[in-house]
């Protein structure tokens, strides 16, 4: 191991992990990382209104030859919000990803995604496949499985929701952290009461008074003003070249999909990835959140895919991170 030993004051993984604040034009990306800094690097990226600590249980069982960085995404957990006037897109994700390679030097480096986290994965793999060596998406199609002919109707929504978010006086609602929880897990029927704990503790704050508040940015109950449709979809999918094993649960994303988003979703999946030379397609039992509720469900795939070696014709030398 390097000199990096880790401390970690929440208690979903105590002793593992080193938290981490990367400065960027609009705040900070606060994340934690786990292993030698000199490893392969991984980088994991939580879905929509989680944050990073959904991966608290499954990183420490994957294999430790590694080293994982996962964060929160701007407007989750302790990571800033873009500024009012700015909208969240998957573009703006995609293009912090390559803010991270930046920052830590990365030439090539694998990346695991969970949901919203797994569309934005493939975006940036299908548009930058020379960077990502390895692919793995938890209980995700690949990209937002919006039905052709909705696009418009979408994105006039979305403009609309957030300009008078804009103009609008509301405000933070309070409470008590039992309310909070029991919030959490009515939005998230996937979670056991143990991983909302997880998640609630960086995904809530508590204030002076001793009631709680909830840290993500409201505008991302809004829908992504501009997504990856349909229309488009498969040509970011088919760009891929990263060995990619997709993760889905039998009780998961696909038993939420109307009928319309099903068939866009099949459409994905039996398109998208023709051109990865290593594709693998697994189903585990479990719910959405297999990855944070059961992690042992999923090691041996996820881990069968990242003891495989650095892919041919990609650039292995990569400088040490600067944390």
């Amino acid at each position: 191991m390097s000199d990096e030993m880790f401390s970690h004051t929440g208690s979903s993984n105590a002793g593992l992990t080193k938290e981490i604040e990367i400065l960027v034009p609009w705040g900070i990306i606060a994340g934690k990382v786990l292993g030698d800094s000199t490893n392969p690097p991984v980088l994991c990226i939580h879905g929509w209104l989680d944050n990073c600590n959904t991966f608290d249980k499954l990183i420490p069982l994957l294999p430790c030859d590694k080293y994982y960085v996962f964060i929160d995404l701007p407007g989750h957990g302790l990571s800033s919000s873009f500024p009012v006037g700015m909208f969240y897109t998957h573009f703006d994700f995609v293009a912090l990803i390559n803010r991270l390679t930046d920052y830590f030097e990365w030439k090539v480096f694998s990346l695991i995604g969970h949901s919203m986290g797994g569309n934005i994965c493939c975006v940036y793999a299908g548009t930058f496949p020379e960077k990502a060596d390895k692919l793995i998406l938890l209980d995700v199609g690949g990209v937002y499985p919006l039905p052709m002919g909705l696009e418009v109707q979408h994105l006039r929504l979305s403009i609309k929701h957030y300009l008078q978010h804009e103009t609008s006086n509301r405000s933070h609602k309070m409470y008590t952290f039992e309310q909070a929880k029991e919030r959490l897990l009515g939005a998230n029927p996937s979670l056991t009461e143990e991983a909302a704990n997880i998640l609630l503790e960086r995904g809530v704050k508590k204030l002076e008074d001793g009631t709680y508040r909830f840290l993500r940015d409201f505008r991302h109950n809004y829908h992504v003003p501009t997504g990856v449709y349909a229309v488009n979809g498969l040509d970011f999918l088919s760009r891929i070249t990263a060995e990619t094993m997709h993760i889905i649960a039998d009780d998961g994303i696909t038993k939420n999909l109307n009928a319309k988003k099903m068939e866009v979703y099949n459409y994905f999946m039996d398109d998208g990835f023709n051109d990865c030379e290593y594709y693998r397609h697994v189903e585990v039992k479990g719910k959405h959140h297999v990855h944070l509720c059961h992690p042992e469900r999923i090691i041996h795939p996820m881990t069968s895919l990242l003891e495989r070696p650095l892919r041919p014709g990609l650039r292995s030398e990569s400088s040490a991170s600067k944390l």
